[in-house]
């Protein structure tokens, strides 16, 4: 027995036409007999199987035969009692779907796809350039040599000897031919590149001797390359016409370049923000006091650091980050506050930080005459 339509397109029985159609499209990618990878008998039934389930859903008065009587009342419909490839009446959407692919499909009318011959543009290229992290921040002119097709400056992007050209006699100036072969569900015609004069509609008798009857050269061109201020990591700078040449007169692709921000060895990015360090003094973060920091720019700027400040803090310098793209408010500098612990002192130093420990957290103790002596060589 016949399965439910609505089983064999997975759709509910209350599916729109839009899903309707949707879930045909996708199965009949799947199950197309030249594209399925089972077996071609299997392929050929489970097609068939969908394309009735489709000939009768997508069509108002047979659903509603169907949803009423079930497969013997459509059954009625089909002219042979059941259906059959002649039944099937969705050509064009057929068509649609696998488009240049297939051509046309079951003996119907081809759709037209653009001509091979028409105008076509290049190919975009891609370059990779890296920067440092100071270039963000000022922005940056480069200049890059790019390999790339130009139209053959001797023929004019004909391929023909001085630019002699004649109409295609194997395509007529069309740029395709065409091949028609029986299949299973009928008659099939496909559209290929003509193989003579390659999909552009025009041939000659000698070719260009530069460019060996390709039309295109190949060649290096010094492109100029702005990078703007704020430029992020990984981002694409579009310079138009800078690729590879068109095809049949259509306008050359682009080149797209491809920002990579270097790793800097003081600075870490994040976003219009920059982060940093400062190694200062015990006293400094308990007492309160400042230290100068490097910027981005090479410059010094003042860092406070308050009174009670606990090793590991971040301290913040409003406005010494990056630009924001397009321009505005720059990002700011965090700093991480860090000490320098010695991994040597002297014996008047041990002496003084034992003292010092001795009254950490609690009473001062009382004078002694070492500690005098450390004050005074200290000029405390």
């Amino acid at each position: 027995m016949p399965r439910d339509y609505y089983e064999v397109l997975g759709v509910a029985k209350d599916a729109t036409s839009d899903e309707i159609k949707s879930a045909y499209r996708k199965l009949a990618k799947q199950y197309h007999p030249d594209v399925s990878q089972e077996a071609k008998e299997t392929a050929e039934a489970k097609f068939k199987e969908i394309s009735e389930a489709y000939e009768v859903l997508s069509d108002s008065e047979k659903r509603s035969i169907y949803d009423q009587y079930g497969h013997a009342g459509v059954n009625q419909q089909f002219s042979n009692g059941g259906f059959s490839w002649d039944d099937f009446t969705h050509y064009n959407d057929i068509s649609d779907i696998f488009g240049d692919i297939f051509g046309s499909m079951f003996g119907g009318g081809r759709r037209q796809s653009r001509s091979a011959n028409s105008p076509r543009s290049g190919e975009s290229l891609r370059y990779d350039a890296e920067i440092d992290l100071s270039d963000v921040l000022n922005g940056k002119s480069i200049e890059v040599s790019v390999p790339h097709t130009s139209n053959c400056p001797d023929c004019h992007g004909t391929g023909g000897k001085d630019g002699n050209v004649h109409t295609c006699r194997q395509c007529g100036g069309t740029g395709q031919v065409q091949t028609v072969r029986r299949t299973a569900f009928g008659q099939m015609v496909s559209v290929d590149m003509c193989p003579t004069c390659r999909g552009s509609g025009s041939s000659f008798e000698e070719r260009c001797p530069k460019c060996r009857g390709q039309g295109r050269v190949q060649k290096t061109t010094k492109v100029s390359v702005s990078i703007p201020k704020g430029v992020q990591d990984g981002s694409r700078l579009r310079v138009p016409g800078a690729g590879d040449a068109g095809y049949n007169g259509g306008p050359a692709g682009d080149l797209f370049v491809v920002v990579h921000v270097r790793p800097d060895s003081v600075f870490e990015r994040d976003g219009v923000n920059l982060w940093t360090g400062v190694t200062t003094t015990y006293p400094r973060l308990v007492l309160g006091g400042s230290e100068e920091v490097r910027t981005l720019e090479g410059e010094k700027a003042l860092l406070k650091i308050p009174a009670g400040t606990q090793v590991g803090s971040v301290l913040r310098i409003q406005g010494k980050g990056l630009p924001r793209p397009g321009g505005g408010i720059r990002g700011d500098l965090f700093v991480r506050v860090r000490i320098d612990v010695p991994s040597k002192v002297s014996e008047l130093e041990k002496e003084y930080l034992r003292k010092l420990d001795e009254g950490a957290g609690g009473a001062a103790p009382k004078s002694t005459g070492t500690k005098s002596r450390i004050k005074k060589k200290l000029g405390v």
